[in-house]
């Protein structure tokens, strides 16, 4: 299988072991990635808050590179970077003017044909989990993962059209998959505060710190998501949260694909999973 493929700035610099696991383990699966050429900022958080014309173009200026290099499907690991590139997918498609406005501004052919799926979606849908459970080399029994989704991945609904919105269960099944205990838990598409630690860093970490807290009381080993921003506030604020509230909270955050490439047998090494705040050790210990 190949799909284009746009990693985004996030996966170029703070979340390079999102970027270095993700294509260890699609190249364990067949699957070929296809960056786009001279890709450019989806317009992140800033973009949408300050023009919404503006952030559409930005996204679309990169679905236009894709279709010209002849992608059909473009696969975003970044659940911002997924949700900003669908809006743009989805609102040129529903409204002719809105298509023509970014056409126009970005100066460019861009007939919106080019799909965009999140990471989840392409495992779980397009090669399938059955498919993923066959290439298991190192079960991870033993791990209680709690499954992160974020606000970001599955809503608003109409836009990522993708899972549940309120209970999404496409990584609680891919982590089942892989021989992990899923967690009950409530906190799965919580929000984390995202780029309002820039600004309001005591809302940050007010929210970070009920997310780790419910995870550590659901008695969970680590805590996967398959968001950067995500990754960024669980694992480097948790000293923060434990100084806030003087309870302890150091519960390792994972990537699905750090825990995926774990599960498939390649070395922890490539996958990065050294490269956190909080120690992965116990949770790579108990498979190694």
């Amino acid at each position: 299988m190949r799909i284009g493929y746009f990693p985004g700035c996030s996966l170029h610099s703070t979340a390079k072991n999102y970027e270095s696991s993700t294509q260890a383990v699609l190249k364990a699966l067949d699957v070929q990635l296809d960056e786009i050429p001279d890709w450019s900022c989806c317009g992140s958080t800033p973009a949408h808050q300050t023009d919404h014309l503006l952030a559409l173009s930005l996204s679309a200026r990169n679905l236009a590179l894709a279709e010209k290099a002849g992608m059909k499907e473009i696969m975003a690991p970044c659940a911002a970077c997924f949700s900003h590139l669908r809006t743009a997918e989805v609102e040129c498609a529903k409204d002719k003017k809105t298509h023509q406005e970014v056409q126009k501004a970005i100066e460019m052919n861009f007939n919106n044909q080019v799909h965009v799926l999140n990471i989840l979606d392409l495992l779980v849908n397009r090669i399938g989990i059955e498919n993923i459970a066959k290439k298991v080399k190192k079960p991870l029994k033993g791990l209680k993962i709690a499954p992160y989704y974020g606000c970001v991945l599955t809503r608003p609904a109409k836009i990522a059209q993708f899972d549940d919105p309120v209970n999404p269960q496409s990584m609680d099944r891919l982590l089942e998959a892989l021989g992990a205990e899923v967690v009950t838990w409530g906190a799965k598409t919580d929000c984390c505060g995202a780029a309002h630690v820039l600004t309001r860093q005591e809302v940050v970490l007010e929210l970070t710190g009920r997310i780790v807290y419910q995870a550590k009381e659901a008695h969970a080993d680590a805590i996967s998501t398959a968001c950067p921003m995500c990754m960024s506030n669980l694992d480097l604020r948790q000293s923060a949260i434990q100084k806030a509230t003087g309870k302890e909270s150091k519960v390792p955050v994972m990537y699905i694909t750090e825990l995926l490439g774990m599960a498939l047998g390649i070395p922890n090494s490539v996958l990065g999973t050294r490269k956190h705040v909080v120690s992965t050790a116990a949770v790579t210990a108990k498979i190694s």
